[in-house]
């Protein structure tokens, strides 16, 4: 008897994706005036609420400048707090084009054929686990450094210095619920790198659907309608690519301060716990960057090679005008869909990811032989 294996629908996956980064406003919809003011309202007030926190922990940098632990772990702390701030704004400046989609895939979700069914099945069953773990752990690790003052001797989550007194119960707890909840925003704002992605997997799933059809290309008319569809396909990927590319950027330059400040920890004198402590942090934070790296590499393969390689593998049974056409088509592929930021950030691929990994690795091998 064959045991059931769990599955995930896209559907349930993109639902699931949906809620882990509402407090980013993503999902806020624009439908109209009172809509479009109470969006503004809520994103601005989330930004305050986070810049309420960085503000009190940049305040406990400089006043424990001698303690090597609440130094990096407020610079940390306030790396998240950035992090989520400036994909906020991110979200801001391209709700429109995210938000219309999201309306898409969910579209597109509901009217699939069969056969385009068991494709975008194919990729959430191949990512799905991958990515939510890694959501699970951003809201598990705010829940654990919340809950940190029940076990350890310390009044609040974090150690921000206020310009006030915290000793009176009712602004005592007003300042753990406010640090309660900018935790749980950082998490939301690195959970956003889990629906870009999944928007990157969704334009792999269309560009591979297209490999699929193009065998069913007989005609003229049949060549005109691929080609309207890899023209449309084309135009949604750069949509996507403007806020995304900006996205991972965000991600990517948190990561490096998270991790050089997470090395310092493990490199110093500190106590085993305490490097435990950030050791874990740096290896999280460097899984993080491959979210965006595996779902970008695969788009430029199913995107160029994979797709040009389903048109030549048939274009020997058409006749010449029709081939003529399809030639133009693979020309087109030679150019995959990449995220690339002249000057800032390489192009998202596997291969980033390898040389990113071995840059850290070389930097901590120098800076532990610096220090003994």
């Amino acid at each position: 008897m064959k045991q059931r294996r769990f599955k995930i629908t896209p559907e349930s996956a993109v639902n699931f994706t949906k809620v882990t980064v509402y407090l980013t406003c993503i999902s806020l919809p624009l439908s109209g005036g009172t809509a479009r003011f109470r969006f503004e309202i809520i994103l601005w007030l989330l930004v305050i609420l986070a810049i309420s926190l960085f503000i009190p922990l940049l305040a406990s940098i400089i006043k424990y400048s001698n303690d090597t632990f609440i130094v990096m772990k407020s610079f940390i702390l306030m790396s998240a707090i950035s992090n989520y701030v400036f994909k906020v704004i991110i979200v801001r400046i391209y709700h429109r084009e995210l938000q219309q989609l999201g309306s898409a895939l969910n579209e597109f979700i509901k009217k699939t054929s069969v056969s385009e069914k068991e494709i975008l099945q194919k990729y959430v069953n191949n990512c799905w686990m991958f990515h939510g773990f890694m959501t699970c752990s951003y809201y598990l690790t705010t829940t654990a450094v919340i809950l940190g003052p029940l076990i350890l001797p310390q009044k609040f989550p974090t150690d921000a210095v206020y310009p006030f007194s915290v000793e009176n119960r009712l602004v005592s707890r007003i300042v753990y619920l406010h640090q309660s909840i900018v935790g749980y925003q950082c998490s939301a704002g690195m959970a956003l790198d889990c629906q870009a992605a999944m928007y990157l997997w969704y334009l792999s799933a269309r560009f591979e659907i297209l490999s699929s059809e193009i065998k069913n290309v007989n005609s003229h008319n049949d060549l005109r309608n691929y080609i309207k569809k890899h023209q449309k396909t084309l135009m949604d990927s750069k949509e996507l690519i403007r806020p995304t590319r900006l996205l991972a950027l965000v991600t990517v330059m948190m990561t490096k301060i998270g991790m050089i400040f997470g090395g310092i920890v493990l490199i110093s004198d500190e106590p085993v716990v305490i490097k435990i402590q950030f050791g874990i942090l740096v290896i999280s934070t460097t899984v993080n960057i491959y979210v965006f790296a595996w779902a970008a590499d695969n788009l430029i393969t199913v995107s160029s090679t994979k797709l040009s390689n389903a048109i030549f593998e048939t274009s020997w049974r058409h006749e010449p005008k029709i081939r003529n056409l399809l030639l133009t088509v693979i020309y087109r592929t030679q150019k995959p869909i990449i995220i690339k930021i002249p000057g800032l950030l390489d192009t998202l691929s596997n291969e980033y990811y390898a040389e990113f990994l071995s840059a850290a690795f070389s930097c901590f091998a120098a800076a532990r032989v610096a220090v003994s």
